[in-house]
């Protein structure tokens, strides 16, 4: 995931390939730097997330999210959250955690269906109960990983629902919908049957391996069409899965170990044209570098740098993600009781790609795109990204995390606090090309798209200016579209339309560059629209 160096001028012809097809009605993300032939007087700044004043907390009075003294009190978006037209509000599949409760005497939870504990820590019979009703054997099922519902008007303010599904000691007043270690939910609305019209898949500890469970309402859930893992796979971390509807295929970012002497966290790759299968065999993606290591130690003074987690999507014509990087201050403690392999903070980093398999960060220096809060803050220690993609609407992106208290190896059980928040970016503001004071940002050529009638920027020029002008295949600009006879942006717009004075973006046939010149401003990206 090396980045090459921002330096005072760039040149990318080295990437030179095909020519970039260039959609039409569709804005293109400029931090591409696939699309740029030449830059200079420019930097990349990624752009943090503006955090809203919501936080989910683990609720006292539910014992399967907080889970009582000697206990931790977390809650996880190892899920999904989306708005559903269906149902016509936003809905929330989080993850809660209790246990492993052979630690804590009190803890001895019972839920019938999904999770009996076990008295002690070997071996692996619980209370009796060996295997499900469909006679598959239990191999780990006294964690107390859980899926939970929510759902709300606004997204903002959510409502915990009684559903009364699962009996928690005898109760049925909860919102336990399956045993999930997170789950990537879709609405499938070219399914026939209704009652598989939602779709779930997830890592299930009870078998540990990847199950596909289906459902008529995104509540009430059924696992009885497959019984055997879609996807084989011990460790649980994170299986977040979207799809890519251009591709036609679902990809799964996986978080394994490797074979290097630390066993470093990296992120792994599959993919199916199914949620069913067939998936193809994991593999190494995203690992750390050298450069990720020196990053580490300047910023924590940390001994490494792993990649703990990785939220990824399709966005237009690029696939973005959120990277979570894990900077390992100490190591295992040996003998303690409720030891984590390691211990340091996660921030979340700002990541693209072309296919969805090679990545790049947004800058060089690693910059958090959802910056970890201050002392006191709910999200000081960690912050881990969704299973899925984010919400897009209108022209804002929110994208729900997990925030965390603690570090990483927090021996403390009481104080390993999570909690869930959500950050929010201006449409296609993720990483700016920024200009100080002079700058040019070349792109590679390109043909506009048919029917091409207006160019657009996506830029802030407050307080300086944006022009453009284009280029043709020998590098002469076209006639009547000189930055000279643009009229300039000074203004913030997400929407702002290049204009020259005489010429008219309709009557370019052949392939161009486009050239912008910058002084004190911001892009971000440009749009062909009709």
């Amino acid at each position: 995931m090396n980045h090459p160096y921002a330096g005072p001028q760039r040149t990318f012809a080295d990437d030179a390939g095909e020519m970039p097809a260039i959609p039409g009605n569709e804005s293109v993300l400029l931090l591409d730097e696939t699309l740029i032939e030449e830059e200079s007087g420019i930097t990349r700044e990624v752009q943090a997330g503006r955090k809203i004043p919501f936080v989910m907390e683990p609720d006292e009075d539910k014992p399967w999210e907080y889970c009582g003294p000697g206990m931790s009190k977390r809650i996880h978006l190892y899920g999904t959250t989306l708005y559903d037209d269906l149902a016509g509000k936003y809905r929330m599949w989080y993850f809660g955690r209790m246990g492993p409760h052979w630690r804590v005497p009190s803890g001895n939870y019972q839920i019938p269906g999904l999770y009996v504990p076990r008295t002690d820590a070997r071996p692996y019979a619980c209370n009796g109960v060996t295997e499900d009703r469909y006679g598959r054997t239990f191999v780990d099922n006294d964690r107390g990983d859980l899926t939970l519902y929510a759902e709300s008007d606004d997204g903002v303010n959510w409502v915990k629902p009684s559903l009364g599904i699962f009996t928690f000691n005898g109760s049925a007043e909860n919102n336990i919908i399956w045993d999930l270690h997170g789950a990537s939910v879709f609405i499938d609305r070219e399914e026939e049957n209704p009652g598989k019209r939602y779709k779930a898949i997830g890592f299930c500890r009870r078998y540990r391996s990847i199950f596909l469970l289906t459902s008529a309402d995104g509540i009430h859930w059924d696992d009885r069409d497959y019984l055997e893992p879609v996807l084989q796979r011990s460790n649980e971390g994170t299986f977040n899965v979207t799809y890519d509807a251009r591709g036609l295929v679902y990809r799964a970012y996986s978080i394994e170990r490797s074979d290097d002497k630390e066993k470093r966290r990296v992120i792994c790759y599959s993919e199916s044209p199914s949620l069913a299968g067939p998936w193809k065999t994991s593999y190494p993606i995203v690992e750390p570098t050298s450069w990720d290591d020196a990053v580490a130690y300047r910023k924590y003074g940390a001994l490494r740098a792993e990649f703990h987690n990785l939220s990824a999507f399709r966005y237009n014509n690029i696939h973005l993600g959120l990277v979570g990087a894990l900077y390992v201050t100490a190591e295992q403690t040996p003998g303690e009781r409720n030891q984590i392999p390691c211990d340091g903070p996660i921030d979340a980093q700002i990541v693209y790609s072309r296919d969805g398999i090679s990545w790049v960060h947004g800058d060089r220096e690693r910059t958090e795109a959802i910056p970890r809060g201050g002392a006191g803050a709910f999200d000081r220690g960690m912050i881990i990204g969704t299973a899925k993609e984010p919400i897009i609407e209108g022209d804002e992106v929110h994208w729900y995390y997990t925030g965390c208290e603690h570090t990483h190896g927090e021996l403390d059980m009481e104080k390993r606090v999570k909690r869930l928040g959500r950050a929010t970016w201006q449409r296609d503001r993720f990483v700016a090309l920024s200009a100080t004071n002079e700058g040019m940002v070349v792109t590679k050529l390109l043909f506009p798209p048919a029917g091409a009638a207006r160019l657009e920027v996506n830029a802030n020029a407050a307080g300086g200016q944006l022009r453009a002008e284009l280029c043709g295949p020998d590098g002469r600009i076209v006639d009547g579209f000189s930055r000279e006879e643009c009229v300039p942006l000074r203004t913030d717009e997400l929407h702002w339309q290049i204009r020259w004075k005489t010429a008219d973006i309709a009557t370019i046939e052949d392939a161009v560059q486009i050239r912008f010149t910058l002084n004190r401003s911001k892009l971000y990206s440009f749009t062909f629209s009709s």
